[in-house]
């Protein structure tokens, strides 16, 4: 597949569907100053090239009634690669990467319990090649990857766009595993799995889709997003976009500075995740930036302002060949989507 030549209207699309996914073309037009017709023609080129999709977010007490779990797995007498491929098959698993450090292979496991998370670690033990699996249990996470932004836009345009979701700049999103208070009824199960797949399909769309009523389908959608039982969100190729190095943190913090460290990193501009695991490296994670000189500068000036960190380890993502359940190849782009199964 050719990867998509992107102009200037196409970077700030993508930067406008970071922050609002769910806008209309003609909301997001009148804050670009672009025609909606030109808008939707775009966001069509860059899907069907695989670049760009949006998927629904479900909040986690809907799939899970765990917190996930952070991987790392040493190898012996296989390549990186080749285990990494074997472990494509296993269930559950949120994130895969190939990563630089003593543990060459990263995973996210986020399965529907504790008992199946209990089994999803022990069958990677049985994978060919693995040597040792050092799991980390999150005990609170900062999610960011559903608000992390590439900065393509002028301030007051990313602040016009934020007011279309209600969302707040600079704001985080703390993730729990909390089920909604009463058993989702079949139609708002219905939505949400449509949702899922494609959080901007519409009302009418869904009501086509899945036989319900046109006026039911309008009611239960607005209720599921108002809810945040599903949120609309952006999957890209980074690397497509200039951004080469992701990269992973693991933080020893002084004891009580764990909550005031993760949300002075949450707020930089480069970080996608961060949680609080349970390890002597107390504080994981991840992020986006150009290159590898972009990340010795974001380590030496931004994270060298936080007090309380009193060591540092640094691996970069060679490989990532999942990311939130999406799979994704820097040759064809945007691959299945492993959404996890409703509750």
């Amino acid at each position: 597949m050719t990867r998509p030549l992107l102009d200037e209207l196409d970077r700030r699309l993508i930067g406008a569907l970071h922050l609002a996914p769910r806008g209309t073309w003609d909301d997001i037009g009148g804050i670009l100053a672009a025609d909606a017709s030109t808008l939707k023609r775009r966001y069509d080129r860059l899907r069907e090239a695989r670049m760009v999709r949006v998927i629904g977010q479900a909040d986690w007490g809907m799939h899970s009634t765990a917190m996930p779990v952070h991987v790392f797995l040493d190898i012996t007498g296989e390549t990186p690669l080749a285990v990494l491929q074997r472990l494509r098959d296993l269930p559950h698993l949120q994130l895969l990467a190939q990563i630089s450090g003593d543990y060459p292979l990263y995973a996210v496991v986020h399965a529907p319990s504790e008992a199946a998370t209990s089994q999803a670690i022990d069958r990677m033990f049985s994978v060919p090649g693995v040597r040792r699996v050092n799991a980390l249990p999150a005990l609170s996470t900062l999610r960011r990857g559903i608000t992390w932004d590439p900065q393509f836009l002028t301030g007051t345009e990313r602040d016009d766009l934020l007011k279309l979701t209600g969302a707040r700049p600079g704001g985080t999103a703390t993730a729990t595993a909390t089920p909604p208070a009463k058993p989702l009824s079949e139609a708002e199960r219905t939505v949400v799995a449509e949702l899922i797949q494609d959080s901007r399909a519409s009302a009418a769309s869904i009501a086509r889709t899945t036989g319900l009523a046109t006026s039911t389908a309008h009611r239960v959608v607005r209720r599921v997003l108002d809810e945040g039982w599903v949120r609309p969100r952006l999957e890209i190729v980074s690397e497509w976009l200039g951004f080469q190095t992701p990269f992973m943190l693991r933080l020893r913090v002084a004891p009580g500075e764990t909550p005031d460290v993760m949300r002075r990193i949450d707020q930089l501009p480069q970080t996608r995740l961060v949680a609080h695991v349970a390890s002597d490296m107390s504080v994981l994670a991840t992020g986006l930036v150009a290159d590898r000189s972009a990340l010795a500068l974001f380590i030496d000036n931004e994270l060298a302002e936080i007090p309380g960190i009193l060591a540092v380890s640094v691996d970069v993502m060679l490989v990532e060949p999942r990311r939130y359940w999406v799979d994704r190849d820097l040759s064809s782009g945007l691959g299945a989507f492993h959404a996890p199964t409703l509750l």
